[in-house]
């Protein structure tokens, strides 16, 4: 009896067990997102005056007199200190190849020859070689390394760093607009040469307080609509626990544009972090050419920032694209929106309650006025009031709000 009861046991569990199906994950662009409440929730004409308030506190956290800003970060600011005033790197321009190269060049000081090759194209080369800074302020230069760049100043202790072919990665070269040439008397095409795997670092008495790894897949099109892949992680201050931080990648695949970066900032007492990720799927034709199109179905947009007491996150939801084509021609035709299908599901919120919300379909409504978007419904708190508007009013009053009439 004791056994029978045992077998049943064991087959009910058994039987149990296969009922169980993996739950299907929900796609969050099918639920319209929950509308802004009265009284909770940031209203329109509110958001410029907030934006400057997360603005100012931002800027007090990275000034460099905030008593609060961490030691190891402070000590990397001195160093670019010229006559008491702060001095900031230059930034690192992201939107191209040739511009990360010229931009990384720029920041650590360094400039490479430039040589104009069968009086057809001028070509900028990253610098190599070392440039000492000595005790007593004159300049000394060597032509090692032949693959990297170094700058030393010896009265601070100081030592810049970039290596160019990191694992003998080649390099390569980028269209980066024209420039005029005094020898021909004409404009040229201007090339800058670009790594493809390479890191910079700054070192203190030391110890190094600040590192860069740069790696790129140049791919065939490089030179019309950028590389294939590329990533770039940089820190300060330190590389464990770093004050500053920033993480980038991106890559376009045969049917996926991936882009996805995070950013974060630290005092002793406070932090601010930024992430973002976009993903769009669809359809690359002739990428490399002039009949370069891209015909996207779905996208998703996701982002935060968190500044304290200021968090704000962004969702975008496209599905079902159609009649939508990225690509010379198509963007010049008349009406080029006209025909466009598919829905959106988006959503802003601050602190957590939701500031603008849009969910609808695309496609032209009734009115048939080949204007899309009319169908999509949009809500926001206003003076007080939940507004539920078509595209044109909700445009209309953010317009409004951004150029309030004085």
């Amino acid at each position: 009896m004791k056994r029978s009861l045992a077998l049943l046991t064991v087959g009910a569990l058994l039987l149990a067990s296969c009922d169980r199906t993996t739950p299907t994950p929900t796609d969050p662009a099918q639920k319209e997102p929950a509308a802004p409440v009265v009284g909770q929730s940031l209203e329109v004409q509110d958001v410029a005056g907030t934006a400057q308030s997360a603005a100012k506190q931002m800027a007090a956290m990275t000034d460099p007199n905030n008593p609060d800003l961490d030691p190891d970060l402070k000590a990397l600011l001195g160093l670019f200190n010229v006559g008491g005033a702060p001095v900031r790197p230059n930034g690192l321009d992201l939107s191209g190849a040739a511009s990360f190269g010229k931009s990384f060049v720029q920041g650590i000081g360094g400039k490479g020859r430039v040589t104009t090759q069968a009086l057809t194209t001028v070509q900028e080369a990253l610098p190599t070689g070392t440039r000492t800074i000595n005790r007593d302020g004159t300049i000394s230069e060597t032509t090692t390394p032949t693959d990297g760049y170094v700058l030393v100043d010896a009265r601070s202790d100081l030592r810049i760093e970039a290596k160019w072919k990191v694992g003998g990665a080649a390099t390569v070269w980028v269209n980066n607009g024209d420039t005029y040439d005094y020898n021909t008397r004409q404009y040229l095409p201007r090339q800058q040469e670009v790594p493809t795997n390479a890191t910079g670092s700054v070192t203190v008495s030391g110890k190094t307080v600040a590192g860069l790894k740069f790696n790129m897949t140049p791919g065939d099109c490089l030179n019309t609509v950028g590389p294939t892949a590329l990533t770039l992680s940089g820190w300060a201050g330190r590389e464990a626990n770093a004050p500053v931080k920033l993480d980038l990648a991106y890559a376009w695949t045969e049917k996926d544009v991936l882009l996805s970066g995070s950013a974060q900032y630290a005092t002793t007492k406070e932090k601010v972090a930024a992430s973002m990720k976009l993903n769009v799927t669809g359809t690359t034709r002739n990428r490399c050419g002039d009949a370069f199109a891209f015909t996207p179905t779905r996208a998703d947009l996701t982002g935060t920032l968190d500044i304290p007491s200021h968090k704000t996150e962004l969702n975008v939801y496209l599905r079902d694209l159609s009649n939508l084509e990225f690509s010379a021609q198509a963007m010049n035709a008349p009406n080029a929106l006209d025909r466009i299908g598919g829905t959106v599901n988006a959503a802003l919120t601050f602190n957590g309650k939701a500031v603008v919300t849009a969910f609808g379909p695309l496609a032209d409504g009734n009115d048939m006025d080949l204007q899309p978007g009319d169908q999509v419904k949009f809500r926001y708190v206003k003076s007080g009031k939940l507004v539920e508007a078509d595209f044109r009013t909700a445009e209309k009053d953010l317009q409004e709000l951004a150029n309030p009439r004085r």
